[in-house]
């Protein structure tokens, strides 16, 4: 594989690489709302089987993630240092792996898709509707693999707009398709029963077989990358070993907060029904809230890997703060925003009175745990960008596990605060993460740590 050494390169700016990485976020997090939405309206004890499906798929995703992480790292500080050699060895391992990986994924979920389910305590009522869709969902989970490690790619090229093309296309491909499925385009005289979530996750596939496609396009006749087979299966040690490095302990980290999340949903579920429905709810809510930061974050590590890769250390240190102010004071107008419309964003879900009192308090909240969110989002990501990922992860296995379930438990739990306890647990864990990295950040040692 080759770059062209003809193109040059476009100058990296946090706005250019933000603004399609958010409109990228932004689609795939709707066109989740508005499948959700149909199904509920088809039956809403489908919404429940599907959302057991995609947890499976959505846990697969976060490990595939990992060398997507720590290819976009080795390639940006490659690309800064001008090492083209090692960018493109780390371009071809990371897609073999993650193949690899991903193949292996689908396999062990279609042979055993009954035990996956089983584990999640899926009820009987919808288990036969969750193991058709993951039996099939898990198919598209080999393309997602390689699609994830392009698209990253691409990022670090400074062509995220060609991702958000991509997004574009295959949402239209998921949301018509799941309108003809599921018998929501039956005025046109074409399909007018439901077809199942078996059906919705055949549209899947099709739609991720058709990203993957044209990701590989772009990365061939836009970043110019030309591919020679045999590379993909010279797999070097010390190229894997710097994919690894910032790799695994970001993957821990992702999968320290998924644990995390799953504990305290289990906390919350000894509350009741209605505490459930809440956080559901309002954590559907809360990912609209911080797009921005992690489409700002995302970028910056782009921006901070090349630089570092670059010896300009100065530089990287004043736009990771640069980026710290745009993504956390635009979180906070936000955050703020719902808060003042609190009621009526509660009015489109048509709440009862129970479920508003016990969401009500948490939009209050999240003035405080988004702030600390979008601090901790950043400087993550900064640190990981400088090859500085092992601290990040040590920091969220302190205050993950040893601070924030412990401290909801007992304020939600023992003090019966319900889950407005479990939620100040949540605002400690990222109010101490943030601060914690920040001074890391701030300290330079991660100056020590990059990978070429």
């Amino acid at each position: 594989m080759e770059i062209s050494k003809n193109t040059k390169a476009k100058e990296l700016s946090l706005r250019s690489l933000a603004l399609p990485i958010f409109f990228d976020m932004a689609l795939k997090t709707l066109s989740v709302t508005l499948n959700v939405f149909m199904v509920a309206h088809v039956n809403v004890l489908l919404v429940g089987a599907m959302s057991a499906g995609n947890q499976v798929f959505t846990l697969f995703i976060t490990i595939f993630s990992f060398l997507s992480i720590g290819c976009s790292v080795v390639v940006a500080q490659s690309l800064g240092a001008k090492n083209a050699n090692l960018a493109l060895r780390a371009i071809h391992i990371s897609i073999t792996l993650n193949a690899f990986l991903g193949l292996v994924s689908t396999a062990f979920i279609y042979f055993f898709t009954k035990e996956v389910l089983a584990l999640l305590n899926v009820p009987d009522e919808i288990f036969k509707d969750a193991y058709e869709y993951l039996h099939y969902m898990c198919l598209a989970l080999f393309l997602a693999g390689i699609g994830i490690v392009v698209a990253s790619i691409l990022r670090v090229k400074n062509m995220a707009n060609y991702i958000v093309i991509v997004s574009l296309i295959t949402n239209a491909i998921v949301l018509l398709g799941n309108a003809y499925v599921l018998g929501f385009l039956s005025f046109l005289g074409l399909n007018e029963e439901s077809l199942g979530l078996k059906a919705v996750a055949m549209v899947a596939i099709v739609a991720h077989f058709s990203g993957l496609l044209l990701l590989i396009f772009f990365l061939i006749y836009k970043a110019k990358v030309h591919i020679h087979l045999g590379l993909f299966f010279k797999l070097t040690l010390s190229v894997v070993s710097k994919i690894l490095k910032v790799g695994l302990p970001s993957a821990g980290e992702n999968l320290l907060w998924f644990g995390q999340y799953m504990v305290a949903f289990a906390f919350i579920g000894l509350l009741g029904a209605a505490s459930l429905s809440v956080q559901s709810i309002y954590f559907q809510i809360s990912t609209y809230v911080f797009l921005v930061c992690t489409s700002v974050s995302m970028a910056c590590e782009v921006i901070v890997g090349h630089l570092v890769g670059a010896r300009r250390y100065d530089e990287a240190y004043k736009k990771a703060f640069y980026a710290l102010k745009i993504g956390v004071g635009t979180t906070w107008v936000i955050v703020l925003g719902f808060w003042i419309f609190k009621e009526q964003i509660m009015d489109l879900f048509d709440l009862s009175g129970e479920i508003r009192d016990i969401m009500r308090p948490l939009f209050t909240l999240s003035l405080i745990l988004e702030s600390g969110r979008g601090f901790n989002i950043i400087m993550v990501n900064s640190l990981r960008a400088a090859g500085d990922a092992r601290f990040p992860f040590i920091m969220g296995i302190i205050f993950m596990w040893g601070v924030s379930l412990p401290v909801g438990y007992i304020c939600g739990i023992v003090l019966e605060l319900g889950i407005v306890g479990v939620w100040a647990g949540f605002c400690v864990d990222e109010w101490g993460r943030a601060i914690a990295n920040t001074l890391r950040w701030r300290s330079r040692k991660w100056q020590n740590k990059t990978l070429v």
